[in-house]
């Protein structure tokens, strides 16, 4: 990966398109990472319902972070992964417990210092 500053901004280097990582033309640093956490997540949620043959469809992620406003680094404390699939009923339990395995075969969730709470929640639809 390469980034390069240009103007005020910094982007990512991408041949298909450069990313401005900054919060008025796309997503920040932070929403950056937040994001690499959630998305990392659900693959490792998509390969865990595959593994254990649950069957799903449509699963989608909300997430949200809290900051540390109080220091003059307004570090990520807290991310929250909230996972919506549709599965079955009788394999919703499965797919519950499932869950509760993301974060350790999340490498990008793993890479995080420890001081942060990440907490994965599913919802079913």
């Amino acid at each position: 990966m390469h980034l390069k500053k240009v103007g005020e901004k910094i982007e990512l280097q991408h041949e298909t398109g450069n990313w401005p990582l900054i919060k008025e033309e796309g997503f920040s640093p932070v929403q950056i990472t937040v994001a690499a956490v959630a998305a990392c997540s659900a693959y490792v949620y998509a390969k865990l319902l595959d593994k254990k043959r649950i069957p799903y469809e449509d699963l989608d992620v909300d997430v949200s972070y809290e900051q540390d406003l109080e220091q003059a680094v307004h570090v990520i404390k807290k991310i929250d992964v909230n996972f919506q699939v549709k599965v079955a009923k009788e394999h919703q339990e499965k797919a519950e417990k499932a869950v509760h395995l993301v974060k350790n075969g999340c490498p990008v969730a793993r890479s995080m210092h420890p001081d942060i709470q990440i907490t994965e929640h599913v919802t079913f639809l």
